[in-house]
C-alpha cells in the first residue's frame, strides 16, 4: 500500500457532506488484502467536491487510499493492488440542505 497524500491534495473530508446512502459509510471498518494482512481502519471518507462522490479514504494511521482500489465485503474492506476499476462507486454524496 502507497502513501499517496500528493493525489489527494483536493479533497475534502466527508464532514458536512452527506452519503446518498447512509448504509455505505464504511467508517470503523477493517481494511485489509486479499490475503488478509491488516491495513488498520477507515477514518474518514475523502470526498471528490467536482464529481460529489467518495473518491479515497483515510485510514487511522494518516495513510490514504483511492476509493478504487477497494471492495466492501460484509464489514470489512478489501485492498486490491491493481487498481481495478472503481469496486467502490457507489459512494455518492450531495451537499447539506
Amino acid at each position: 500500500m502507497t502513501d499517496t497524500h500528493d493525489r489527494f491534495d483536493e479533497l475534502e473530508d466527508l464532514g458536512h457532506w452527506q452519503l446518498v446512502n447512509h448504509e455505505q459509510d464504511i467508517r470503523g471498518f477493517p481494511v485489509m488484502d486479499q490475503t488478509g494482512k491488516s491495513y488498520g481502519t477507515i477514518k474518514d471518507l475523502l470526498v471528490d467536491k467536482t464529481k460529489e462522490h467518495v473518491a479515497a479514504v483515510r485510514l487511522d494511521d494518516g495513510r490514504m487510499v483511492a476509493a478504487s482500489n477497494l471492495e466492501i465485503r460484509n464489514r470489512e474492506v478489501i485492498y486490491h493492488n491493481d487498481g481495478a476499476a472503481s469496486r467502490m462507486d457507489y459512494a455518492r454524496v450531495r451537499r447539506p440542505d
